[in-house]
């Protein structure tokens, strides 16, 4: 799940799926493709599966049939541009649903399983090999996992590996390694591997993304 918020007074103007669109705020399920009309400053958090709020920000965006969101509330968009910590992030997230009456989720031990072999595995694995071992303990068919999770995060398991992948690569742009040394250290074939996933992604090339905040909500510091 990703938030997009202008981090200044100008609303962002991008495409979302091919569909212009100009708001200061946007909530974006999985897999949706945007583009940034022009680089503007702006703030992209992902939610990841993981955190406690992704199952109402899913079950949210699903109610609309393009699978977005607009951000309409002035107080929690200011309170997303100026996120420092998962506390707060945490606590804004939880109004904004409360506010849009999206009902508690309840924990899923099974998807945590799933996610903790994600965590666990290096930059080789394949989709096939988590859910070989997966199945070991909730036996079922490929297909019927596959279904499962798709249901549950709206993004297949090669896709999830993928954007880990890209994560490790974003943490690592802006400093001194050449975008090529980055590719490979991420997991990614080679530069322009990574610029295409980049673009698909954020909707920005590898060197405009680096000059715009980007937070993933399980690496924002704790209090």
């Amino acid at each position: 799940m990703t938030l997009l918020v202008a981090s200044g007074p100008v609303p962002l103007e991008l495409e979302i799926e091919g569909q212009p669109v100009t708001a200061a705020g946007w909530l974006l399920a999985p897999e949706l493709r945007r583009r940034f009309s022009h680089p503007q400053p702006h703030i992209s958090i992902t939610i990841e599966p993981g955190h406690a709020t992704y199952s109402r920000l899913l079950a949210w965006a699903r109610l609309s049939p393009l699978k977005y969101q607009q951000l309409d509330d002035a107080v929690a968009i200011s309170e997303l541009a100026a996120i420092i910590d998962q506390g707060n992030l945490a606590s804004c997230l939880n109004r904004l649903l409360d506010l849009h009456h999206q009902p508690i989720s309840t924990p899923n031990p099974r998807l945590a399983y799933l996610l903790s072999l994600i965590d666990e595995a290096d930059t080789e694995i394949t989709a096939e090999d988590i859910w070989q071992v997966f199945r070991q303990r909730y036996p079922s068919t490929q297909a019927h996992c596959s279904h499962w999770l798709q249901e549950c995060l709206g993004i297949p398991l090669r896709k999830l590996l993928l954007w880990r992948k890209l994560r490790r690569a974003v943490d690592m742009l802006g400093g001194a390694k050449p975008l090529t040394e980055i590719a490979h250290a991420a997991g990614f074939a080679d530069s322009a591997h990574l610029s295409r996933i980049c673009l698909r992604t954020f909707g920005l090339n590898p060197s405009q993304a680096s000059d715009h905040k980007t937070l993933q909500a399980s690496r924002l510091p704790a209090n």
